[in-house]
């Protein structure tokens, strides 16, 4: 056997919680250095996942926003829903314009749903109406600031207004109501 190699196993034997500190200190050396190379890498990931988990804060104090943003759209898109005529209902469409003769105390002479005309949309149509109203002039414009803000989508294409031969101011109405499929 070596004769260095026999006095090192000789000192080993005769200090024996010397040589396990040595080795442990060796061992712990070398796991510090691996770490050392590996801290650059870890600090590169902490970044990132710190860069990610900012944004997604911001997102989440963004997000009670879209969320609110998102239940107002729902709601408007339910009550436009709820609100588009039926085309073939013809009771119940004509009752609405009646409606607002009764607000507006003025009086209806002529209401006619026409054909619709073909639509590109699937979802929706349009129901086209000719009407006649005749009253005093405070009366017609609550009767037409009524229809334009009423609960349906209404669409005027063409209106004339002139006087009467009594001296009541008659308003021509051309108009399409956003009605369902």
């Amino acid at each position: 056997m070596n004769p260095q190699l026999a006095t090192a196993l000789g000192v080993l034997r005769r200090y024996p919680y010397c040589a396990a500190c040595v080795l442990l200190t060796i061992l712990l050396g070398a796991g510090a250095w691996y770490l050392r190379g590996e801290n650059d890498e870890l600090l590169l990931t902490h970044a990132d996942r710190s860069k990610e988990g900012e944004s997604m804060l911001s997102l989440l104090v963004g997000g009670s926003t879209w969320r609110q943003e998102l239940a107002t759209a729902r709601t408007a898109t339910h009550r436009i829903e709820e609100n588009l005529a039926v085309e073939t209902n013809l009771a119940e469409n004509t009752w609405y314009f009646f409606k607002f003769e009764e607000q507006a105390k003025v009086r209806l002479t002529e209401l006619h749903q026409l054909n619709s005309p073909p639509s590109e949309s699937t979802l929706y149509s349009r129901v086209p109406y000719t009407l006649r109203v005749a009253g005093e002039y405070e009366g017609v414009e609550n009767f037409l600031h009524a229809v334009e803000t009423g609960p349906r989508l209404v669409k005027i294409t063409s209106f004339t207004m002139n006087r009467g031969t009594t001296g009541m101011i008659v308003l021509d109405l051309n108009l399409e109501v956003l009605g369902k499929k």
